[in-house]
Formats: C-alpha cells, structure tokens, sequence
C-alpha cells in the first residue's frame, strides 16, 4: 500500500512536471559588475554630456553678447535649459567631487536674491570670470545666469539685457563651465581619476574600503536626492515654496523650470539604480537586488513609477502650483517620501546584508 502511494504520488509529480510553466529567472550580477558599469554606464557618460551643454551654454551666451537679437536670447535660454536637464539628472548621483569641490553649492545654489544682483550689476564692480568666482554662492551659477537671460517677470528681450547684464551673464556661463570642466576631468582617467577610487573599492582605494561602502554612498546619493525634493521639512525643493508660497523662493522661478528640474532629479536617480543612460544599460543595483529579493527590487521600481507619475500630474508651473495645484504637490511629496523611506530603510539594509567585502 505505502509502495503504491509513493509512486503514485511520484507519477503526479512527473505528470504536473511535464505541463508545469517555468519560473521566471532572474539574471544575477556581481558586486564589482554593478560597480564597474556604474562607472562607465553612469557617471562618465552623464558627465561627458554635462560637460558638452556646458559648452554649448558658453557658445550660447558668447553668440548673444555679441550678436543680441530675441532670436540668439531664445537660442541661450534654450541652451541654459539643456544643460539644467543634463545637471538635474547628474544629482541623482550627488556624491564624490561634485561635493568634495563644490562644484554642486558653486553652480546650484538657490534661490537668486535678485535685489543684491540688481545691486551688483548697478554697482561699479567689473563683472568678468575673477569677480564672478569670489561672489557668494547664490551670486554665481545656474540661476543668476536665468535671471538675465528671463528677466525677473520672465519676459526679457535681447535689448532689455544691458551691457552690465552682458558682462555678467558671459563671465557666469564661463564660470559654469569651468565648473563642469573641473567637475568631468576629476572623474577622468587622465585627470583626478576618481573613478579608479570607485572600480577599486575595497581593493585598494582609499575613499571606499568596501564594496559594501561604496553601494551605500551610491544608494545614499540616490536617496539624499529624493529627500531633497520631497521631504515635507523645512529644505525640501517642493516644500519650502509650497509652504510660504512664496513663488520666488522655487529652485528655477525666471525661466518657469522648477518642475522640469525636479523631475528630472527623480529620473536621475532612477536611471542611477536601474543603470541607464541614454540608451545605455548595464549590470545594475536592480539587477543585484532582484537576484536575492524580487519583491523589494519591484516595489523600489514601482515606488520610482508613482513618484515620477506624481510629479507628472502637475500640469501648471510649479510657481503657479504652489497656489492652484497644491494636492498634487502634497500627492508628489508623499510618493517621494516613500521612496525615500524604502531606499534609505530596506535598500540600505539588504546591502549591509547581502554585500560583506
């Protein structure tokens, strides 16, 4: 009896073996795949493209100072919006020189006082590269460059830009890109080569003594970014503006980009965890999380979707959302706040479980 039991039930097991659908497989990568393709996937590629609309800005402004038509400003402002695309995504991976050097503080410091630039630019001061370089912070960049070329009310003409604003506005471009060129050569094999302190963690270098490290400077980047824009406290890129309503306080008011650059920090910091760029795909932080725990690799990417999604529903821009729009904002900022939680919570926890060298 027990004899003919047991192989019936081995007959079953053969019958339903037979028709069974396989299980999905899940690709497994290395430690030092993920890394490596970080590197040449990631942070090479986006900054190489940083460092080209740097250039193109530069041109850009260059053009307008000598030839100022409306034709030429539009040409700029288009140009300063490339390059805020490519610097947003980059700040899904805020770590390493960008903040050692400050380069990050020196180009993205925010928001403009535009009283004291209206000042600066009334004043006696020659407005060339060495002034520009010895101005606070929020004096240089990014978003004193936007002022001229929008004007504060968003509504500058090439002959409203007047020869003060023309010094101004080429020495800030050629400060930007020396910034980015700083930036992109620290990272570069023939330059300060700080990707051979990331392809070398825990094999000899000096910054990053452990993979494991390394993986939670990555993901803390990732992280940091999603905060930074959702966080509901004091300092996050939505909440400030949204509390005070206040439309000058947003990261990009002149030119109407605030929601552009916040959306284009969560895909890059997407693009930092699923490793793609431009088309590009490599051995990811995904890839490693799925191999051991498919359900947190789903549910960070799904968390990703709905931020992402979130932000989208914004129809208006953010400087007037802050007023009309305001439960899609507060919708943003929950969905981001959940990311947040589930990278700096069970990510950073699977790593430390998971990565031991």
């Amino acid at each position: 009896m027990k004899k003919i039991i047991l192989l019936s039930f081995a007959g079953c097991i053969v019958i339903s073996a037979c028709h069974k659908t396989p299980a999905p497989t899940t690709t497994t990568v290395t430690e030092t795949q993920v890394i490596t393709d970080f590197v040449q996937k990631i942070a090479l590629p986006e900054y190489a493209n940083l460092q080209v609309k740097a250039t193109a800005l530069n041109t850009a402004v260059l053009t307008l100072n000598t030839s100022p038509t409306d034709a030429n400003l539009a040409a700029a402002q288009q140009a300063w919006r490339d390059v805020r695309t490519s610097w947003e995504t980059c700040e899904g991976f805020l770590f390493g020189p960008v903040e050692d050097n400050n380069y990050d503080p020196n180009t993205d410091t925010w928001p403009v006082d535009y009283r004291q630039l209206d000042s600066l630019v009334a004043s006696s001061t020659a407005l060339n590269i060495a002034t520009v370089q010895n101005l606070s912070q929020s004096l240089r960049g990014y978003h004193p460059l936007e002022f001229i070329l929008w004007g504060q009310n968003g509504a500058a003409t090439a002959d409203s830009i007047n020869a003060a604003q023309k010094q101004y506005m080429v020495a800030l471009s050629q400060d930007i890109l020396n910034n980015i060129d700083s930036l992109n050569y620290s990272w570069s094999a023939t330059g300060g080569n700080f990707q051979q302190q990331v392809l070398q963690a825990g094999a000899g270098s000096t910054r990053f003594t452990s993979h494991q490290q390394l993986l939670l400077a990555i993901i803390g980047s990732i992280s940091d970014i999603c905060n930074e824009v959702g966080q509901q406290a004091s300092g996050g890129k939505i909440y400030d503006p949204y509390t005070s309503r206040d439309s000058f306080q947003t990261e990009s008011p002149f030119s109407h980009n605030s929601m552009i650059d916040f959306r284009n920090n969560i895909i890059g910091a997407q693009n930092a965890y699923l490793c793609t760029f431009n088309g590009q795909t490599g051995a990811s932080i995904s890839t490693f999380v799925a191999a051991k725990n498919l359900s947190l690799d789903n549910n960070i990417k799904q968390q990703f979707t709905a931020a992402i999604n979130a932000l989208n529903t914004v129809n208006v821009t953010f400087e007037s959302a802050i007023f009309t729009q305001r439960t899609q904002l507060q919708s943003a900022m929950t969905a981001l706040n959940t990311l947040q939680g589930t990278l700096d919570g069970d990510l950073k926890t699977f790593i430390q479980t998971y990565v031991k060298d």
